[in-house]
């Protein structure tokens, strides 16, 4: 008997286990909010377990709505969670009616032609419905990750497992009736018996998956300018070299603006650093949202590099029109309400095969032109002639 009850203890400790251990986890890293979702899916799993087990609620025919109830809710949730981390939106209405297209049946075979047979399909289909739904959403995401492909495996794996149960009745090697009932059949045996192991196995891709999401935002924060969040100059280099690349590739025309903040020094002097920081905030901002660029970087004290794909030259000096406008509307708290805050910027198109770092030097040539010329400009390089024309472009 004492066996019999540790037996029944393990599968519910385990998935509390896995619960608290997610949320433990949460706890130190809150931006994963996905993680709430899944360490409640392994709650009401253990909840599952524990009114099975120990007999808890039971209702016709021997059967426990609620531990059935719960185990629809452990696998809706684990499948949210997966969607929650891909910032994919919970087709929730759609999963509504997956579980209530399967109540229905599960209902009328429970009380009105009572049928162990066909409740053991209806429930297996809903998992499947669901889990299918949740697989089908994660593999349409562009730019998937070794972590987003652990997930998809997780949730691969519970359609399987959810698959695999059903046409094992079916086929007559798992038996679902014993002298003492369901609860003795082979059928609920393996579910005891394989559940520890299975959510160990769908537990620790998750956790690897979450390890992984760690050390991809640990290198991109190390990527990020800590007062903007633009991207430092490491940052900006690497993921410019890397398009330009591509660029290159597609016959697209790349271009750098260089922009430096004028007179900032004076800033700092007169106003105090924390006004500068201030400024350099908000002028991040407007570089982010007004500049219209591909990438946009902090990658100097006050200066800042956007990088564009794809456009001509009246469209990149049109952009840089823009960023200066949107400057004259800045306020910056600490600043005089006339204080002008403006830039002086340089524009460079790459007409041929060059090499960031030689588009960056001609933008930064530019760039001192127009501070030599009285500041609050934006001066863009001259056309290459010999490298236009090589290249098909005249003008």
């Amino acid at each position: 008997m004492q066996d019999q009850i540790l037996f029944s203890l393990v599968n519910p400790i385990v998935s509390f286990l896995f619960s608290a251990t997610f949320g433990i986890i949460w706890f130190y890293q809150r931006r994963y909010l996905h993680l709430v979702t899944l360490a409640l899916a392994f709650l009401f799993m253990g909840f599952g377990f524990v009114v099975y087990e120990f007999r808890l609620f039971i209702g016709p025919g021997e059967v426990n709505i609620p531990a059935n109830a719960f185990y629809v809710a452990t696998v809706t949730l684990a499948c949210s969670s997966a969607l929650q981390r891909r910032n994919v939106e919970v087709p929730a209405p759609f999963l509504t009616a997956i579980i209530v297209a399967g109540a229905i049946p599960f209902s009328w075979y429970l009380f009105i032609d009572p049928s162990t047979p066909a409740r053991i399909f209806t429930t297996s289909a809903m998992f499947m419905a669901i889990t299918a739904t949740t697989f089908i959403n994660l593999v349409r995401q562009s730019d998937r990750t070794l972590a987003d492909k652990l997930f998809e495996a997780g949730v691969a794996l519970a359609f399987f497992i959810a698959l695999i149960r059903p046409s094992l009745v079916i086929l007559g090697i798992l038996d679902i009736q014993s002298p003492t009932g369901f609860a003795g059949s082979e059928y609920w045996t393996s579910i005891r018996a394989f559940s520890p192991i299975l959510s160990f196995v769908v537990a620790l891709l998750f956790i690897v998956g979450i390890g992984l999401d760690t050390i991809s935002h640990l290198k991109s924060q190390a990527d990020r300018d800590f007062l903007t969040n633009l991207l430092n100059r490491r940052g900006f280099e690497t993921k410019a070299s890397e398009a330009l690349k591509r660029d290159f590739a597609n016959s697209r025309q790349p271009a750098i603006l260089l922009g430096d903040i004028d007179d900032f020094k004076k800033v700092n002097d007169s106003f105090g650093h924390k006004v500068g920081d201030a400024v350099i905030i908000a002028v991040a901002r407007v570089m982010a949202r007004y500049g219209g660029a591909l990438l946009a970087g902090r990658v100097g004290g006050e200066e800042f590099a956007l990088y564009y794909n794809d456009v001509d030259r009246a469209q990149l000096q049109e952009a840089a029109r823009v960023i200066k406008a949107a400057l004259t509307e800045v306020s910056v708290p600490g600043l005089p309400d006339d204080y002008p805050i403006t830039m002086s910027i340089g524009l460079h198109m790459s007409y041929s095969q060059e090499a960031l770092t030689d588009m960056i030097a001609r933008a930064d040539q530019a760039l001192y032109r127009a501070k030599r010329e009285g500041k609050d400009k934006a001066v863009i390089t001259a056309v290459q002639l010999h490298l236009a024309v090589r290249n098909g472009v005249t003008g």
